[in-house]
């Protein structure tokens, strides 16, 4: 994954973080004010019902008190008790005595003596009767009285024996003491109370929000770097199957695996080393100095070398991390098969951590693609010289021939014919020419850059496919081989053999800009080299319309 790409993810992330941390303290915020707010309420109800118990202590009390005065007969000192209830209790708005048939026979409001109740009538009745020929449903309660609200306290005023002298036996109940308590007092106090409370919240979320703000950032920064870690290993996984899925080439696939190389762990250096027949091993190297993946010929005694050996003589078998964490080796294999050693360097830094957790996903990966490549290969391999088959050919120059339409890279395009060699394998047979084609099919691939690509075209007939080339480059490229295979010998069990090639060159546009055309061009070239003496090159004359 780019920079840019990262860069991208942290604008969208950076907003989201805000949000997480405002809707945390958003909720704590909440949680705190739910609490407070519990907490006034219950001490409310608290305070109300200590209110309660009060105010009805306060009620049996003087009813006791007046019940034996009412017995004493004595009118005059019961007003006078009811007049000091209300003049010595600073909460007492009320107090007043009702008879059996609900008139006012005693209150600390004289001008209300005599007046006669309808409790279903009077709406400060409606929270004891509440319907007509209904019990009284509470005997304490808050009601509104002279413009304020009071606890109203109602004690009940029974006919006992005592009182059989001026009241019917027949008769339970004899009248009502009834005191309005002020709830001003209790009031004030849960006012203070909600005030202290809700002054104490403020003074703690003033207090803590800050720390929390800081703790929740840090957490939400660690979550959020977890997410985007786990976001990266995935798209960088998703990459790695997407890309070593697209090709099953060999020469691409080595390409792709140094990309993704650089792309996951941004090394410096990468040397990758493909195990072939034998002791043989192909190099591809990419130093970040010139940022290009090219052939690399390993130097005897570096460090390389002996990595090299080791990894061949079967001890390197697992990823590796050196201790200073600047050189990281990566063996890819499927069972008992190698196929490849990769080499990271870092010149300057370390290899992060957290991405070596994809190592062994990325052997995974790379193995199961080197193990399609190199089944593909050996289906594209001819047998005998393991050069690539003409079937190939047709695969390949249609490639190239689309890179040149879509970017207009040049091609050129070699066809070799080996001289005489049919009287080769009439006088010595065809085992003897058989080794011999496989030489010349080495003297060849020695010939050519390695991304040049060289097939048996068909029995002593070879092509070579150069890729970027011109028909000048073509012309040089073609003269090594002929001088290469001129100079060469054959010697095998007594046999010595000295063989030359004939080679024709034609290159796309100069000669032709179709594939037919240019497989042609070069055919007649190759025959133009026979007719010509033979063991020589010979250059397309034709030319494409300008």
């Amino acid at each position: 994954m780019n920079s840019t790409t990262h860069e991208k993810e942290l604008d969208w992330l950076q907003p989201l973080k805000k949000r997480i941390i405002a809707g945390l303290l958003g909720i704590l915020t909440i949680c705190i004010a739910v609490t407070m707010i519990f907490i006034v309420l219950s001490l409310r109800s608290r305070l109300i019902k200590d209110s309660r118990l009060k105010t009805q202590e306060l009620g049996s009390a003087i009813e006791s008190a007046l019940s034996a005065l009412m017995q004493a007969r004595d009118p005059d000192m019961i007003q006078q008790t009811v007049d000091s209830i209300r003049d010595n209790s600073s909460s007492i708005v009320k107090a007043f005595i009702i008879d059996r048939n609900g008139r006012i026979v005693y209150s600390s409001d004289k001008s209300e003596i005599g007046k006669t109740l309808d409790r279903f009538a009077e709406k400060s009745c409606h929270g004891c009767h509440a319907a007509t020929g209904a019990s009284p449903s509470e005997t304490t309660l808050i009601v509104e009285s002279m413009g304020q609200k009071v606890q109203r306290n109602v004690t009940v005023i029974y006919n006992k024996p005592s009182c059989y002298s001026c009241h019917p036996p027949a008769g339970r109940i004899n009248g009502k003491l009834i005191i309005d308590r002020s709830l001003k007092a209790t009031n004030m106090m849960i006012m203070s109370t909600v005030i202290l409370i809700s002054g104490a919240g403020v003074i703690c979320l003033m207090m803590v929000i800050p720390f929390l703000s800081r703790g929740i950032s840090r957490g939400v920064n660690r979550y959020i770097s977890e997410i985007m870690r786990q976001h990266s290993e995935r798209s960088l996984l998703y990459m790695m199957m997407e890309r070593l899925s697209k090709t099953i080439d060999m020469h691409e696939l080595e390409h792709i695996i140094v990309e993704i190389m650089i792309d996951t762990f941004s090394p410096d250096e990468i040397d990758l080393l493909i195990h072939r027949d034998g002791k043989d091993h192909k190099v591809i190297s990419w130093p970040s100095e010139d940022n290009r993946i090219d052939r690399k010929k390993i130097a005897p005694g570096s460090e390389l070398s002996a990595l090299r050996d080791e990894w061949a003589a079967g001890r390197v078998t697992e990823h590796r991390v050196s201790d200073d964490r600047r050189t990281l080796l990566i063996p890819v294999a499927k069972g008992n098969r190698r196929f490849a050693l990769i080499v990271a360097r870092k010149t300057e830094g370390t290899f992060d951590p957290e991405r070596l957790n994809l190592i062994r996903a990325m052997e995974s990966h790379v193995a199961v693609a080197l193990e399609n490549a190199f089944l593909y290969t050996i289906a594209i391999t001819d047998e005998l010289t393991q050069l690539f088959t003409q079937r190939h050919f047709r695969s390949v120059i249609d490639r190239e021939y689309t890179e040149f339409e879509r970017f207009g890279k040049k091609i050129s395009l070699l066809m070799i014919d080996l001289d005489d060699f049919k009287k080769i394998n009439d006088t010595y047979g065809h085992v003897i020419g058989d080794t011999l084609l496989k030489d010349v099919a080495g003297w060849i691939g020695k010939s050519v850059r390695d991304q040049d690509l060289v097939f048996r075209y068909g029995g002593e007939e070879f092509a070579v496919i150069l890729p970027s080339t011109d028909v000048k480059g073509g012309k040089h490229v073609a003269e090594r081989i002929r001088k290469n295979i001129h100079e060469a010998r054959f010697d095998d069990e007594g046999v010595s053999i000295q063989i030359t090639a004939s080679i024709g060159v034609a290159s796309c546009p100069e000669n032709a800009t179709a594939i037919k055309d240019l497989i042609l061009s070069a055919d007649k070239a190759l025959y133009a080299a026979k007719h010509a003496g033979k063991n020589r090159v010979a250059v397309s004359e034709i030319k494409t319309a300008s």
